[in-house]
């Protein structure tokens, strides 16, 4: 028998589990019940659109722009939202700078975006190892110029204290062998294609294994004998380390700021046995994830702020009362930035602190002031996914229009 699910649930399951939503929605996912509503919001993620670009390779700051639009455009139209708040994690967690990485172009950073759609909702593994032969990741952390003679140690280190398995697991001479493990793997145009400064900025860079490059020799990685990165990943996705550590990284995403530890070791074994869908699934079917104290408990990023207040307002794009596209998406990443979050470019290789700190005097007054965009248009405004309590626009300016 289909256990229920409440309608004021499924607004709190829908804001979660998406950042976005609409009274008819939450409503047709209560009629589901909680497994097939769950089901529903966790389907295979839809492609988002090719991008293409007139901008010349030195115009990044006009491609960062139009990645921007295009991305946050196609969250508030795709019939898979959930996906997109989950590349949003995983934008945050397996980190890459714009500004920072250089040789790489905005088709770079699309395709890694690609990247976490594909293969975002399955074994971890698998994405690890993709994002390991990432051409924006591999340019971002230097590996791409890693050479037998001076390895770099950037990715090596990276890869433990922040993608897996979490400080006080490693040593530093675990961080230098895994380094020489590493060297060869960079990036090139693809076959045929222009280099340099006639570059296509439509072509992505792919992998490629440099032979010359590499240190061939035996290393010695966590106590055991290896001679490639293959085998250093190997080693790290099979650690238990590593499902605690992004499992608790998805349980603050997901439920609370500061999840208890007994759920965290249950999501880690859930999340090594079955992957990121098995365990938001879980996550989304437990009693625990619909408590009250965890219900409004986590603070909106400011692009899940701007896509769920857009979507609320029947928007497919946002312009913030902009008509002139270039305008537009100027405006769009002033105002990002000026709340401190930027797609495609977050501050350092940590990602964003996120928390409290979006909320501080000046972001939060940036928030405020976007609500005048939506001026003589409040009867659009279908708040009942986007806050709880809502009542009206004037519920904007209430401390819950700012939570998830």
């Amino acid at each position: 028998m289909a256990r229920p699910l409440s309608y004021q649930d499924a607004t709190h399951l829908l804001r979660r589990a998406a950042a976005r939503g609409r009274k008819e929605e939450a409503q047709k996912l209560a009629e589901m019940g909680l497994e097939a509503a769950v089901d529903s919001l966790l389907q295979n993620p839809v492609p988002a659109p090719p991008y293409r670009t007139a901008a010349t390779t030195n115009e990044k700051g006009l491609q960062h722009r139009e990645i921007t639009q295009l991305w946050l455009s196609h969250w508030l139209t795709t019939p898979t939202p959930t996906a997109e708040r989950l590349v949003l994690f995983w934008h945050g967690h397996l980190t890459s700078e714009f500004r920072e990485t250089q040789g790489a172009q905005g088709i770079d950073f699309w395709n890694q975006f690609a990247t976490f759609r594909q293969f975002g909702y399955g074994p971890y593994g698998e994405l690890l190892k993709a994002i390991a032969k990432n051409p924006a990741m591999l340019l971002y952390l230097n590996n791409a110029e890693s050479k037998k003679e001076h390895p770099n140690e950037n990715w090596a280190r990276e890869l433990m204290e922040l993608y897996t398995i979490g400080p006080g697991h490693y040593t530093e001479q675990d961080i230098r062998e895994s380094a020489r493990a590493f060297t060869g793997w960079t990036v090139r145009m693809p076959p045929g294609a222009p280099r340099g400064k006639d570059r296509d900025p439509n072509v992505g860079l792919e992998y490629v294994f440099n032979p010359r490059w590499h240190d061939p020799g035996i290393k010695t990685f966590m106590g055991r004998q290896i001679q490639s990165g293959e085998e250093v990943l190997e080693i790290l996705i099979n650690h238990p380390e590593t499902y605690r550590f992004v499992g608790r990284k998805l349980l603050a995403f997901y439920l609370s700021p500061n999840p208890p530890q007994p759920l965290v070791e249950e999501a880690a074994k859930v999340f090594r046995e079955g992957g990121t869908r098995e365990l938001l699934r879980w996550l989304f079917t437990r009693d625990e994830f619909y408590a009250p104290e965890n219900r409004s408990s986590i603070v909106k990023s400011p692009i899940e702020y701007l896509v769920g207040l857009h979507y609320a307002a029947g928007e497919s794009k946002i312009t913030l009362g902009q008509k002139d596209e270039e305008k537009t998406s100027a405006r769009v990443v002033g105002a990002l930035a000026a709340m401190g979050q930027i797609p495609f470019d977050p501050p350092n290789v940590k990602g964003w602190e996120g928390g409290m700190s979006w909320l501080a005097e000046s972001p939060l007054l940036v928030r405020l002031n976007l609500i005048s965009a939506f001026a003589g248009r409040e009867k659009k405004l279908d708040l009942e996914v986007f806050m709880d309590g809502a009542s009206g626009a004037l519920s904007l300016v209430k401390p819950e229009a700012q939570l998830l």
